[in-house]
């Protein structure tokens, strides 16, 4: 059964504490930043969450990798800075890196959305996609567009180059789609937008360290099974993002976890009954009227919603 983790945006002591509070032992770091240095204060995090009685067995995402996905220069001085930062997070008791390996243009990588204020159940903020809204102006960036083999070229060098320290280590590399997981877009190619991809990523290694993330809503994105693919990748998912979407690959919006096209009750389900122990957490949930402003996607009010809702889920299966 999946091991239910919270993020908390920012990690303030009140939020650490509610995480405490409701009975989740388990802190997903969430940091998104292309600092090399983003890494220097957290064990000192790691140690305030245990004045709480919480681990943080996750972080997203990992060193920065901004150069290694459009083969830049400084790419072989960031594998470096991975090598480098795997034993010590581990040393802090990180079990799970989640990353991506989209061009790296904005605060959340390339995740693109056209519209921040669309409208969900109740009159609730969310962020929407149209495909056909999407203009330069979505996001502006002077990168140039590298053919995707090259950039599968980029992704089996750094693995290739990382994984033995990941497993030395004990830390599981899970890879999150592209989000949307269509390509091109925004005049860039992306390699992580189909099941195949996946396919493909994991064909690379067989280590426990080439891994995956789950990401309900992207995959969701992609109109498949999602509960199948939970049988399909098996013990290969050391990760899971939990919510749900309402619309179509081109054309969608970010719900609750109880409304949109997700069957959010078949995929614990599959969980379960194949055994999957993925850490899992609330992912990008409307913003409640309760909600202080927030970081697009990351109310607390919200989260602490869909983490009930998934435990009452757990419970009845």
């Amino acid at each position: 059964m999946i091991r239910l983790s919270m993020v908390a945006v920012p990690p303030s002591d009140q939020y650490l504490a509610a995480i405490a509070q409701i009975g989740v032992e388990n802190l997903v770091h969430y940091d998104m930043s292309h600092d090399p240095r983003k890494f220097d204060a957290f064990p000192a995090l790691v140690e305030r969450a245990r004045g709480f009685g919480l681990r943080v067995p996750v972080i997203e995402a990992g060193p920065p990798i901004d150069s290694i996905v459009m083969d830049k220069d400084g790419a072989e001085q960031q594998i470096q800075g991975w090598i480098a930062a795997l034993p010590m997070l581990a040393r802090q008791g990180v079990e799970v890196v989640c990353y991506n390996f989209m061009p790296q243009l904005t605060a959340d990588a390339m995740v693109v959305r056209t519209d921040f204020a669309a409208r969900t159940r109740g009159g609730a903020k969310t962020s929407a996609f149209r495909l056909a809204d999407v203009t330069p102006a979505t996001v502006p960036h002077h990168e140039k567009e590298i053919p995707p083999e090259r950039i599968w070229d980029n992704l089996e060098r750094f693995l290739r180059a990382v994984l033995p320290t990941a497993e030395a280590a004990g830390i599981r590399l899970a890879m999150h789609p592209d989000d949307p997981p269509m390509t091109p877009l925004c005049g860039l190619q992306r390699i992580m937008s189909s099941v195949a991809s996946f396919d493909r990523l994991l064909s690379i290694s067989a280590s426990p360290s080439n891994a995956i993330t789950l990401c309900a809503g992207c995959f969701t994105q992609l109109g498949v099974d999602v509960p199948a693919l939970v049988k399909r990748f098996g013990s290969r998912i050391a990760f899971a993002h939990l919510r749900n979407i309402q619309g179509t690959p081109t054309d969608f919006m970010e719900s609750f976890p109880d409304v949109g096209n997700l069957d959010m009750v078949a995929l614990i389900r599959a969980f379960a009954r194949e055994g999957v122990p993925a850490y899992a957490r609330p992912d990008h949930s409307p913003l409640l009227a309760t909600d202080a402003a927030a970081e697009e996607g990351y109310g607390f009010q919200g989260h602490l919603f869909t983490l009930g809702y998934l435990r009452g889920i757990m419970a009845a299966v």
